[in-house]
């Protein structure tokens, strides 16, 4: 049983993750960064015990983000994303590839390179929705655009994670491993979408027979358990809790449930796993400082230009790519959770997430103003449809 001082200490984190987040809000930085920020700060007065307490939520955390995401899509709305295919296929090779290839050159070390491309890759979902609400710009076409291109660096920061798990827990990156860990996340693919009808059974069967205030109760149980056993057994716990959600119909009563349910405990978990990032991670200056100043100024052109030609590939005219490649420069909870595996990419991490995410925050606000200068003339392409939502 926790003695006081446990329940003080956790008091203790939860309320520096407030007050971290309602302070520096004021400065307009997310609340990703005031999380990241409060384990930095908590490191210097916190006992190092804290991180027991809360160590269930933060194991939780990736598990819970996931099955979220997962909940938002259908096996049919994924076949019905072709319009971002070959954007998202251009945001791959221009952020993923050379950031990996470039820190190889420098460092020879296979899987940092992985860890740190897979990490500069996808831009932050939580940041990015954040702004575009409040700044009122969703009605802005290049919302829509920007929503599916997000949707689809999930999909593909999913299968990156699955892969390095497989990665980190064999201990070795080599083509082997590579091709391995590729199999099972297709293998995973298949076993879910062949289970996808007898799920709804039984989700109408839980419908009909379960009370509605115990079906959380069920669910967590079933995702954790599930993450465990796939950690155990060496494979993404997070492919499998994204495949779990994909599960769960959209208009039953089981989906409305859980998203009124268990949507606060997703976000507790979210804001303890940051904090815990940069509370217990291995963050020094000892690491290649060359590497940093020359990733820092490609993260940020390379994402330019990737957003840019996938937005005039979408069909916008150049004042609206603009816009847009000016609006997803931050990089978030992706990238940190990538930089976890891998001690040696988390100092780096840390440092180029909290500048491209306060540097993005910027770009944002003044990517209307700015895209009108550089072209005075209004777009005359219409809109193209907006990708399934």
């Amino acid at each position: 049983m926790h003695d006081s001082q446990d329940l003080a200490l956790a008091g203790g984190v939860f309320l520096l993750l407030f007050s971290c987040a309602f302070l520096l809000s004021r400065l307009g930085v997310p609340n990703i960064i005031s999380f990241m920020l409060a384990g930095l700060l908590g490191r210097f007065f916190l006992p190092h015990g804290a991180e027991e307490v809360l160590r269930l939520l933060e194991y939780s955390a990736v598990s819970l983000l996931l099955f979220f995401i997962g909940l938002e899509y259908s096996f049919e709305r994924l076949a019905g994303m072709r319009k971002v295919i070959v954007p998202g296929l251009l945001d791959v090779a221009f952020n993923l590839l050379p950031v990996a290839f470039l820190s190889y050159l420098l460092t020879g070390d296979l899987l940092l390179s992985l860890v740190l491309g897979a990490a500069l890759y996808p831009s932050s979902t939580a940041i990015t929705a954040k702004l575009f609400m409040d700044y009122k710009r969703l009605v802005n076409p290049e919302a829509e655009f920007l929503i599916g291109l997000l949707i689809f660096e999930d999909l593909i920061s999913i299968l990156l994670l699955s892969v390095l798990v497989g990665l980190k827990l064999s201990g070795q990156a080599d083509p082997y491993s590579l091709g391995k860990g590729l199999l099972v996340v297709l293998l995973l693919f298949l076993l879910f979408y062949l289970v996808r009808s007898p799920s709804r059974r039984l989700f109408h069967y839980i419908e009909k027979r379960v009370e509605e205030e115990l079906v959380p109760f069920l669910v967590l149980g079933l995702l954790l358990l599930s993450s465990g056993i796939a950690l155990k057994m060496g494979i993404s716990e997070a492919l499998v809790a994204f495949m779990l959600g994909v599960l769960v119909p959209e208009k039953s009563k089981v989906f409305q449930t859980i998203e009124k349910s268990l949507s606060e405990l997703k976000d507790l978990s979210i804001g303890v796993f940051f904090f815990m990032f940069t509370f217990h991670s291995e963050l020094s200056l000892d690491f290649n400082l060359w590497l940093l100043l020359l990733l820092i100024p490609v993260s940020v052109v390379l994402k330019l230009l990737s957003t840019y030609l996938g937005a005039l590939l979408y069909g916008f005219g150049k004042r609206t790519a603009v816009r847009a490649s000016l609006s997803f420069l931050q990089r978030g909870e992706f990238s940190v959770i990538f930089a976890s595996l891998y001690e040696p990419a988390q100092s780096i991490t840390f440092l180029l997430v909290l500048f491209t995410a306060l540097l993005g925050s910027l770009s944002f606000v003044g990517a209307p103003e700015l895209s009108r200068r550089l072209f005075p003339k209004r777009d005359l392409r219409a809109p193209p449809p907006a990708p399934p939502s």
